[in-house]
Order: structure tokens, then sequence, then C-alpha cells
């Protein structure tokens, strides 16, 4: 996992084998202080920009060693950095219409639930992620909340 953004667990980033797809890009939407459940929004992405997101920052430092955490988007070059500005940008964009979101406990993303979205729900996501600020579940309460419960 390249994590972006961080706050009591991932908010942002890349992930491989997690949310439900083979490598994706991920952004929270909505989050439960309480019981700390988090609704993102799921972007797929192919195996290959994953492997090349992965690589670039390693390379850039010159170790090699596998990238956890990104303190800084930074890159070995220009091309490079231009590139992965470019991906960055489109799956962010992607992201405020995804085909599915999932709903985490915590930071463990391997126990995500999935969901697909509707029109309605990729309408209102967009809207969530272009507000700047991360929603409150209870908000999302129609999503999350098991038919019988709604």
């Amino acid at each position: 996992m390249i994590v972006l953004d961080y706050y009591d667990g991932p908010l942002k980033g890349f992930a491989q084998a997690a949310f439900g797809a083979d490598c994706c890009y991920f952004e929270i939407v909505a989050w439960s202080r309480w019981d700390d459940r988090r609704l993102f929004s799921v972007v797929p992405i192919e195996s290959d920009e994953f492997a090349r997101i992965a690589d670039a920052p390693a390379i850039a430092r010159g170790d090699g060693s596998p990238v956890r955490g990104l303190s800084r988007w930074r890159f070995a070059d220009r091309v490079t950095a231009v590139a992965m500005d470019a991906l960055l940008r489109r799956c962010a964009e992607q992201a405020r219409s995804p085909a599915f979101v999932c709903l985490t406990t915590g930071g463990v993303v391997d126990s995500a639930i999935r969901m697909d979205t509707d029109e309605a729900m990729r309408r209102r996501i967009g809207e969530a992620l272009s507000s700047g600020r991360i929603s409150d579940l209870r908000d999302w309460r129609d999503v999350v909340s098991p038919p019988a419960a709604r």
C-alpha cells in the first residue's frame, strides 16, 4: 500500500490486493470516529500502473526499498514526476464517480465490504469529495446500513 494521506489510518493512496480490487486508487469519502468505519471510493488501476507508482519513489530515494507511506510526492526526474502527477490526477477524478465503494473497519482494508454504485450515489460521492472534507458516516446511513436497518 502506498499511502498519500493518513489520519488514524489510510485516507488516500494506492493499494494492491485490497478493497476488492487487484490494484487500485482509494480515497476516503466518509468516516465514523466512534467505531472507525470508513467509506472509500475505489478506482481499479492496471497492475503495471501500480508497479510504476511503487517503483518510482524507491528509484528517487536510490534505495529500492518498498514504499509504505510517502512524505513527499517526489521522483527522480521531471518526466516521471509529470507521468505520476497525471496518473494521480486521473485517479482522483475517477474517484468522484467510482463503480464501487468499500466500507472498512479502521485501517483493515482486507475485510472491506464492497458496494456497487448507481448514478445517484456517484453524484453524491463526487459532491462529497469535491467539498474537500471527510463526511460523517452517519450522513451515509442509507448506503452503509443493512437493508433491514434503513
